[in-house]
């Protein structure tokens, strides 16, 4: 298990605090160029903040989430919001992703997709992608 730092304990701390006050919202600005998803950071602006989080669909992974992390260029989380544990689409909740009730079994994730409490035994998946201070594009 990988060890935590004091910095990254205290910016974990404040997109949690954010998300709490900021329900994701459906992406816009988005186009496929040559098989990849390319997102206009500019059209987004709930990702200028730590802990902003856009919702979109993309046929080749479903329903995923872009989630700021820090504020580099590279700061940015995409998660394909599939619970790893029965397939159900999460949900945002207070702290970061909840796969509920009534086809959930209560599995929770961090705002990162990192897994809280089971029954799923890992984390939702990463999805691979680049950014720049304009755009974020989704392999």
């Amino acid at each position: 298990m990988a060890e935590i730092t004091r910095r990254g304990f205290i910016c974990a701390g404040a997109a949690v605090a954010a998300i709490s006050a900021a329900p994701a919202v459906a992406a816009t600005g988005v186009k496929t160029v040559a098989g990849k998803t390319v997102m206009d950071l500019a059209s987004n602006k709930v990702l200028a903040k730590v802990g902003g989080v856009v919702e979109l669909s993309i046929s080749k992974y479903g329903k995923v989430a872009v989630v700021r992390t820090s504020k580099s260029n590279s700061g940015y989380s995409v998660i394909n919001l599939s619970c790893p544990h029965a397939g159900v689409i999460v949900k945002q909740s207070s702290g970061g992703w909840s796969c509920a009730a009534p086809r959930g079994h209560g599995s929770e994730f961090a705002l990162n997709g990192s897994l809280k409490v089971g029954p799923a035994t890992s984390a939702l998946r990463s999805i691979k992608f680049t950014a720049t201070s304009k755009t974020l594009t989704i392999s």
